[in-house]
């Protein structure tokens, strides 16, 4: 474990020309956690075209590293899960994975530590995730929680144990979407989805914790009402970064 305590966490969150939001997502992290939470963050970069000037910033004030991930923001089918699945593999020794959509920021102080807390002890819980919001305030309506939240562990914030079972099924499954072909019609299953139905089959399933999470939904790959998710997400970040300027 080199040394690191037993709450070693290593999280990976990936980049796919979303710098604005990934440094949104470090900011509100840093912020809302204390630094005695063994957590160590890796960027997974798409060769990101925007503007990737004050996240670089950022992360290099953090040692947060920033990695080319091996694919770019062209490829044909959402490469999220793939890299998500290689990163686990990569990294076998720690205590906990931590999964971060780079659409995520943090409203509740101490929201790892608290799932943290939750999860453990509890032998046949494999991951826990929190609630989302849509919009800062209000938890997502409640016909939309069984597709989030209850059909799969969403990658969106996702603090997983590591653990020889876990890793033997991203390693055979992953953590990739697929579509089911049936008789006469198909069913898609997002990133982790089919991962969570396979560790169910080992008697492990996923919880959520009392913490809840602002996830802006899609702003990597659906440009649907993005005028106003970035205008959203400026004004958030100019909070963040004026809290660091007067510390």
């Amino acid at each position: 474990m080199d040394n690191r305590s037993s709450e070693y966490i290593q999280g990976v969150t990936v980049n796919h020309n979303t710098s604005r939001y990934t440094e949104l997502l470090l900011r509100s992290l840093f912020a809302r956690h204390s630094s005695g939470l063994d957590l160590f963050v890796t960027i997974m970069d798409n060769r990101s075209g925007d503007d990737m000037t004050n996240l670089r910033a950022f992360a290099e004030s953090k040692g947060i590293p920033i990695i080319q991930s091996g694919f770019s923001i062209d490829t044909k089918f959402n490469s999220h899960g793939e890299i998500l699945t290689k990163f686990v593999l990569e990294h076998p020794n720690c205590s906990y994975y931590l999964l971060l959509d780079a659409d995520v920021c943090f409203l509740e102080q101490n929201t790892i530590d608290t799932m943290v807390a939750e999860v453990e002890g509890q032998k046949d819980v494999f991951g826990i995730a929190p609630r989302q919001t849509w919009d800062g305030e209000e938890e997502i309506p409640e016909n939309m929680r069984d597709r989030v939240y209850f059909w799969r562990l969403h990658p969106c914030c996702a603090l997983i144990k590591n653990s020889a079972v876990f890793r033997r099924i991203v390693e055979e499954v992953g953590m990739m979407p697929i579509t089911y072909w049936w008789g006469n019609e198909e069913r898609y299953l997002d990133t982790c989805e089919l991962m969570t139905k396979v560790m169910k089959s080992h008697g492990l399933r996923h919880v959520l914790s009392s913490k809840m999470v602002y996830h802006f939904f899609n702003v990597a790959y659906n440009p649907q009402w993005m005028e106003d998710k970035n205008r959203r997400c400026d004004a958030l970040l100019r909070q963040f970064r004026d809290q660091e300027l007067t510390k």
